[in-house]
């Protein structure tokens, strides 16, 4: 697929996907939704793990505990359930394998910044 718009790609939802395909092995951080059809709940885990990335992982589910089972097995460092453009200046922003290494907002990156300094410190002798 090539690009002929210069610097901006129209929002783009690819159908009909299937895991040999580059585009479900990349990071592309959008505005390119590739959409493909699993077999089950176990198929969907081994498949979104089946990357070198791991940012976010989404799962678009009535139940919440459903969701919640399947993102507890994703390889992620945030995990949305019915979203996937929140960002909490609360929670740690971070990645797992080749993505998003290390971690910015919440308590953790927020740590990341700063310097620690250890003082050693004794009375002078009386």
């Amino acid at each position: 697929m090539e690009n002929t718009n210069g610097w901006f790609w129209e929002p783009t939802v690819l159908s009909d996907c299937n895991h040999t395909m580059e585009i479900m092995h990349r990071e592309t951080f959008g505005p390119i939704v590739p959409i493909q059809k699993i077999n089950n709940d176990d198929d969907a885990v081994s498949l979104m793990n089946d990357c070198d990335y791991g940012l976010t992982a989404g799962v678009f589910s009535k139940s919440q505990e459903k969701a919640e089972i399947i993102l507890r097995h994703v390889e992620t460092g945030t995990a949305y359930w019915n979203a996937c453009d929140r960002v909490s200046p609360y929670l740690p922003w971070t990645g797992r394998k080749n993505s998003g290494i290390g971690s910015t907002l919440g308590y953790e990156g927020i740590r990341a910044f700063l310097k620690v300094k250890a003082w050693h410190m004794r009375s002078p002798p009386s």
